[in-house]
């Protein structure tokens, strides 16, 4: 496992922290040319509208520590299926070059629509001038942004939504993709508030929910129901203020669209609905009181643990399999074309990021499924933790270990479309648990000094 921390001064001074600036823009990104949807494999040819626009929302936090140096952080939701890998060091070393920011202190977020262009280099490969389109934007909206900044208060609540429910079940004998009632989900919706401290204005506010945006199948673009969520979230606040959803471990989890026990895709009504039973939950805790959250030192700090595969196809298997037609053959050619998917492990990776008591984002590059995300929730609810999967890149699907043994999707048939050469084995829960406490602990915990 490789580990690197990088925050200043993680002593007992830095129990104590100053006030934290916050700088917000959103920025269009929705596709100008035809192009190609991903997300679902049944669709072909180039979309045939757009339903909802895509857009992408800069969140850069700026404090002063007590050398007077800038700690700096940054928070980035787009309605994309996922960021590519691939593309990641370039952006961390621009983004640092430009602005002094770390790899550890970026988080960029999708919100995993499955109705967007291709932005992860999968079966399909990514559309490389969209790509270029939106990292400009990217780096537009972190000029704007980091041009905004001013000091604010941060106040967290929660909610309840339960329009996800778990979608792994066995029916007669076989890990099926069917709604599952006794299934784990995470219903909890966290919401967090940005007010300005020279106007006690609402500048901004996130949101964090588990579910993933598959409502509908449509070929248009669509930003899903989190796009619906944040459009009425920020005309209910008004006053140009931003709203984000960022998106947690919601791997196996989906939209309870179910009719005599069976799953089935919505229409545009069914995305409307869910996004305006989202937004109501939102809206609702923001008109309760909410629990101010002290300042601490902006923290940022990473790991990566390398995720090893069962086996390994041989040249001799790629090269017979690559003559098959359709996903298969294409599976065989891609690992035979590029020997470094046919690795021995992929490497997850893990950003800790801590930027008020009480609210701690831990990120990973992954299909991460709930029960991770349950789970690092309860490791210390003291610091709030908000996983956030789908981040700074896709490795694939991330199941647990009893998930692996038991088969189905998101463990063994998901394996084609993100390239891996075979299925995770059972170890990787205990690595990804063991390294997630672990970083945890890097992140102080203290109450700005009176």
């Amino acid at each position: 496992m490789k580990w690197k921390a990088d925050t200043l001064l993680v002593e007992a001074a830095a129990a104590v922290g100053s006030d934290i600036s916050l700088g917000i823009a959103k920025l269009n990104i929705t596709p100008q040319q035809p192009m190609a949807l991903s997300g679902f494999g049944h669709r072909h040819g180039d979309f045939d509208g757009i339903l909802h626009p895509l857009q992408l929302r800069v969140w850069f936090f700026q404090q002063m520590d007590v050398s007077d140096m800038q700690r700096k952080a940054l928070v980035v939701q787009a309605d994309i299926l996922a960021w590519s890998t691939e593309r990641m060091g370039a952006i961390y070393k621009r983004l640092e070059a430009y602005y002094g920011l770390t790899a550890s202190s970026i988080i960029l977020n999708a919100s995993h629509t499955h109705c967007g262009p291709r932005t992860a280099d999968l079966l399909d490969a990514l559309n490389p001038d969209y790509v270029d389109m939106l990292e400009e934007r990217l780096f537009a909206g972190v000029e704007e942004a980091y041009c905004k900044l001013i000091p604010v208060t941060i106040e967290k609540g929660v909610g309840e939504c339960r329009m996800g429910i778990n979608r792994r079940k066995i029916v007669n004998g076989e890990m099926s993709m069917a709604p599952n009632l006794e299934g784990p989900i995470d219903p909890e919706v966290s919401v967090i508030r940005f007010c300005s401290k020279l106007t006690n204005e609402t500048m901004g506010v996130m949101f964090h929910y588990t579910c993933h945006p598959t409502t509908t199948d449509y070929n248009f673009i669509s930003s899903e129901f989190p796009g619906i969520a944040m459009g009425c979230v920020e005309e209910a606040i008004g006053g140009g203020a931003i709203a984000s959803y960022l998106q947690g471990c919601c791997g196996d989890i989906r939209p309870a669209l179910i009719q005599e026990d069976v799953f089935f895709r919505g229409d545009d009504r069914d995305v409307q609905r869910f996004g305006k039973q989202l937004s109501d939950v939102v809206l609702h805790v923001l008109k309760r009181p909410m629990e101010e959250l002290s300042p601490s030192w902006i923290h940022a700090s990473t790991t990566e643990v390398n995720l090893p595969f069962q086996y390994n196809p041989t040249i001799d298997q790629l090269q017979t399999g690559s003559f098959e037609q359709g996903m298969m053959g294409a599976w065989h050619r891609m690992l035979l074309e590029n020997a470094k998917r046919n690795a021995v492990h992929i490497p997850l990776k893990m950003n800790l990021l801590t930027i008020a008591e009480g609210l701690t984002f831990l990120a990973m590059n992954g299909e991460i499924v709930v029960e991770y995300g349950l789970f690092f929730k309860k490791c210390d609810p003291s610091r709030g933790v908000l996983p956030l999967a789908y981040s700074n890149g896709m490795v694939g699907y991330v199941p647990t270990a009893k998930q692996i043994e038991e088969g189905g999707y998101e463990s063994r048939d998901s394996i084609y479309y993100f390239g891996l050469p075979s299925p995770f084995v059972p170890e990787i829960e205990s690595l990804i648990r063991d390294a997630g406490v672990q970083l945890l602990q890097t992140a102080p915990i203290g109450k700005k000094e009176q």
